[in-house]
């Protein structure tokens, strides 16, 4: 069996989100060669699929001081198309996710279409309402009609993708009698939505094909939030969904000691800096390693197993998308957690379906 058959077996798909903010004197040509080097490994591993993030404009990073030059990062659909011209139907692809102030249906339609073609079929897009206000603002987009957008956005974008031929009168994007030029294999590419609020977990249940958990809310809230997406789920008569896809971060080292040693700092800067928002946690309470709870995939081997069955046990996650650290993990670090992670956390998860089926 192989390391991609074993994955499966055990109920549970590891992905591997490969984006990041880049410091900006970074040099784009390393960048994407660390990019590919990242997802190569990772697929050689028996990752089953490697995820893109998005972000728009220029503007404050999440992870960067005030006093800190402006980071950047690739746009997800050109860098998903380069990874899978390396790459090929070996590994399914993702946006993690796609924020809304920037999209227009009928483009994102076309892109989709193409862009499922180059990943032969197996493309996954995720998509949210986003959040950050600059990234608004750069599209003229207001804080009090940016859900209406959204959910416009999502219908016109549904039918376009179903449909033969599309009217729509909506205020946000008009369209009438209109049909896609590009063709996907996948007809509809399957659409994942991002939701952290409960409001936008019920516009996954009513739009999406599968809700995105995100990494930042901890396990006991998720199970709150999926009670709400299943009664939602059955209010617009939709059936649950077969892939549960989760968010997390991971740190993983040969033993609990070292990986929490590593990644006590960018963990504690990582919150502080989050904290200062109000997102999620508290400014106080973020520079607390402990407080990041369930929220990350953290430990030796053995305690990354755990954790991430303990995902499907609470969540029945079927998809379990790692992002290693940042900012601050060189590319030897995030290579290692890789490595780690398909010499034995895809083995033992095997080990774990197998005892549980005997």
């Amino acid at each position: 069996m192989s390391t991609v058959e074993q994955s499966s077996a055990a109920g549970i798909r590891l992905g591997l989100l490969i984006s990041r903010d880049e410091p900006g004197t970074s040099d784009p040509v390393v960048t994407l060669a660390q990019s590919v080097e990242r997802a190569t490994r990772a697929r050689d591993a028996g990752f089953e699929m490697i995820s893109v993030a998005h972000r728009y404009s220029f503007g404050p990073s999440a992870d960067a001081d005030e006093a800190s030059l402006f980071t950047w990062r690739f746009q997800p659909f050109l860098m998903l198309a380069y990874l899978a011209a390396r790459l090929g139907d070996t590994v399914d692809y993702a946006t993690s996710v796609l924020v809304s102030p920037g999209l227009h249906p009928v483009q994102l339609a076309e892109d989709v279409a193409t862009l499922d073609a180059m990943c032969h079929g197996r493309l996954k897009v995720g998509i949210g309402l986003g959040w950050m206000p600059y990234e608004f603002e750069a599209f003229g987009v207001t804080s009090t009609g940016r859900a209406r957008r959204f959910d416009e956005l999502l219908e016109t974008y549904r039918a376009l993708t179903t449909q033969d031929s599309v009217t729509s009168a909506g205020p946000h994007f008009p369209v009438a009698g209109r049909s896609l030029v590009a063709h996907g294999i996948q007809r509809p590419v399957p659409l994942w939505i991002g939701a952290s609020a409960d409001a936008a977990v019920r516009r996954a249940a009513r739009y999406g094909d599968a809700w995105v958990m995100t990494a930042h809310m901890d396990v006991a809230t998720l199970v709150e939030q999926q009670r709400l997406y299943h009664a939602e789920l059955a209010r617009w008569d939709r059936p649950r969904p077969a892939r549960v896809p989760v968010n997390r971060m991971l740190a993983i080292a040969e033993d609990r000691d070292t990986a929490l040693r590593e990644i006590r700092p960018m963990i504690e800067d990582w919150y502080r800096k989050r904290g200062t928002w109000g997102w999620f946690l508290t400014e106080d309470t973020a520079s607390d390693i402990t407080a990041i709870g369930d929220r990350w995939i953290v430990g030796d081997p053995d305690d990354c197993v755990e954790q991430i069955l303990a995902l499907r046990r609470e969540l029945g996650a079927t998809d379990v998308i790692l992002a290693t650290p940042f900012p601050g993990a060189d590319q030897v670090t995030r290579l290692r957690m890789i490595d780690l992670v398909g010499e034995h956390v895809i083995p033992r998860l095997a080990a774990a379906a197998a005892e549980s089926v005997a």
